[in-house]
């Protein structure tokens, strides 16, 4: 092993110097595991420095050690790359080195590789994928300073979604997607226009600088960076994973990246390059390649707890299950401020926040999800939306706002398509990561036509909700599942088209909210919001204990009960329902397993909201 006095900081600003000292001193050993010394070095070094890593940007420097927030948007073809070689000069004196974690080999001048003598060359296989920042990331997760920011979405054109000829602008408040009036290709009558706010659109426009348009002239020739979302912002990236598991991450998998930064450029005047060749050899300018040394898989980006949920710092929990009660109270408050004061509604916004898939069950049921419909919201004109999905992206680490308009409907590309040619994937608006919360807002919907487009991409919506599985478009009549598990609240005035687990008619308590108020106090209050935040990723990570066998008798008990005295309204999904509320309610309340308060809070809950429907 390297002496720790011996490294100093190479490791950080030099990292390929670790490598090839290593490998130097052990290329004369063949039985030696030089590999698994390089593995080990980094790995300790990145577990007690960690911190020291710097975020990559525009500013990251090549061959520098950096880390990455990613999520996998595509899984390239592996390539070859060469593990050992030896190069020889005149003198025919023997120079030996490895081509791991590096795209050029670093031969001595005067030295020669014999490229057919296959006795020293020894080549390997590296995973390649592409990934983008972890789309909807919300500004409260990302490091504070410059780090991480590179590129957004509007500096680079993507071309996946064919229905876009013309660049979309995009309001970036509380990720707000608002598309431009783009018209698809070939119809000349797409011509409804969308209330996208046109002084918002022209901030966006006149804050791009010119260091973007630097990043469009590199990019001409690429075909975009297929960012999931118009409004995420980052660094693409390309990670080369050194690894002999053949498929350890999958697409939409959001994994923290550590490696060594290559940035080389083609010279495409020189080299001729086909659209594959194009897509996996992009401007390093604009998407640079990462030899990882370290990736893991990450289900939480919440900078305030520890990255694994499995080994989060002691104390985390305890902190979190202790001050559940103060907490939770705290932020039924808060909804209920940003629901005009009404105290059911807020309830079930709470449980909604802290949902999620955390089973499956015959293919069919999906166990968790908790999709919300609230209806008779305040009209467009106020700032209800606004004032509720500012404080859902202060509170969830990834969300957007997607206005349901028919425009929007007709334009969007929803599901990723696979592009056969250029032998990648296109992205579309729904492929996410676990634990998107999504924000559909109805309230901006006006009467109009869905043309087939449209139509598609409402079922594709409905799927979600209803399955939390999307059939990404792989061509030739070929569609591939992909699991999902998203947060859907519905606002609207009426009862959506779209399917929901729960129908809640809002019911103002105060009149005239002053919403800009609210959104202010949010945004002022950041020791508050941090108390929320630690909150729901704990207690939506933490492990659930099964239901007491006493319990269950009382549970089966209450529904036939439930059953006999209302036949045609009490269903088995009832009985599904009640039993997801009920848990979501025990989690609100720090409990790891439910307790019969618990259940008896829940079917209180229920039938407030049933009654509530039937008078309204």
């Amino acid at each position: 092993m390297l002496e720790e006095s011996n490294v100093g900081e190479t490791w950080l600003t030099a990292p390929r110097t670790v490598v090839h000292n290593t490998y130097q001193s052990h290329c004369n050993s063949p039985d030696s595991d030089w590999e698994k010394e390089i593995e080990e070095k980094f790995s300790d070094l990145i577990k007690n420095k960690r911190d020291n890593i710097p975020w990559l940007s525009s500013d990251s420097v090549s061959g520098s050690l950096v880390r990455h927030y990613v999520m996998v948007q595509d899984i390239l073809d592996q390539e070859f790359y060469t593990k050992q070689f030896v190069a020889r000069n005149k003198e025919d004196e023997v120079f030996k080195g490895t081509g791991k974690y590096s795209d050029i080999l670093d031969i001595q001048q005067g030295y020669e590789v014999d490229w057919e003598d296959n006795r020293t060359l020894k080549r390997d296989t590296r995973l390649v994928y592409y990934c983008v920042p972890v789309p909807g990331r919300n500004t409260w997760t990302r490091p504070s300073s410059r780090d991480d920011v590179m590129t957004t979405s509007r500096d680079v054109m993507t071309t996946p979604r064919d229905v876009m000829t013309t660049p979309r602008d995009v309001t970036t408040q509380n990720n707000v997607i608002e598309l431009s009036c783009g018209k698809k290709r070939g119809a000349q009558d797409d011509t409804d226009e969308m209330d996208t706010g046109e002084d918002e659109s022209k901030k966006v426009k006149s804050g791009e600088n010119e260091e973007n348009s630097k990043n469009e002239e590199d990019s001409s020739s690429f075909q975009g960076l297929n960012m999931v979302l118009p409004t995420d912002s980052g660094v693409c990236c390309i990670p080369l994973i050194y690894t002999q598991d053949t498929s350890p991450f999958k697409i939409n998998d959001v994994i923290e990246i550590t490696g060594i930064l290559e940035r080389i450029e083609i010279d495409t005047n020189s080299v001729e390059m086909d659209e594959e060749e194009s897509a996996r050899f992009p401007p390093s300018s604009i998407v640079p390649r990462v030899h990882c040394v370290d990736v893991k898989l990450r289900s939480h980006i919440n900078p305030l707890l520890s990255c694994d949920p499995l080994d989060f710092k002691e104390g985390e929990v305890s902190e979190v299950l202790s001050t559940a009660s103060d907490v939770r109270s705290e932020l039924v408050t808060m909804l209920r401020k940003c629901t005009a004061g009404d105290p059911l509604a807020a309830e079930y916004l709470l449980l909604h926040l802290l949902s999620h898939v955390y089973g499956r069950r015959d293919e069919v049921m999906t166990l968790g999800k908790f999709a919300v419909n609230l209806t008779k919201c305040p009209p467009k004109e106020t700032k209800f939306v606004e004032c509720l999905s500012t404080l859902f992206s202060n509170i969830s680490e990834k969300s957007f706002v997607f206005p349901l308009t028919i425009t929007n409907f007709n334009i969007s590309t929803m599901l990723p398509k696979k592009d056969y040619k250029a032998n990648r994937l296109r992205s579309g608006l729904l492929q996410l990561p676990k634990g998107m919360q999504i924000i559909l807002d109805e309230t901006v919907l006006e009467p109009g036509q869905l043309k087939p487009n449209g139509v598609e991409n409402l079922k594709c919506i409905g799927n979600l909700i209803s399955w939390q599985k999307l059939a990404y478009d792989f061509g030739f009549s070929y569609n591939i599942e992909f699991e999902c598990d998203a947060k859907v609240l519905i606002l609207g005035e009426g009862k959506s088209l779209l399917p929901s687990d729960v129908v809640v008619p809002l019911k103002p308590m105060e009149d005239n909210a002053d919403y800009d108020k609210i959104i202010s106090e949010i945004h002022s209050n950041q020791e508050m919001l941090n108390r929320f935040r630690k909150y729901l990723t704990v207690l939506r990570h933490i492990q659930y204990d099964e239901v007491s066998e006493e319990l269950q008798k009382k549970i089966e008990q209450d529904f036939v009960a439930e059953r006999k005295s209302n036949p045609k309204e009490v269903t088995g999904d009832t009985l599904h329902r009640s039993l997801v509320i009920a848990r979501l309610y025990a989690l609100s309340r720090g409990h790891v397993q439910l307790e019969e308060d618990d259940w008896n809070s829940a079917k209180s809950l229920e039938r407030d909201r049933l009654s509530r429907i039937a008078s309204s």
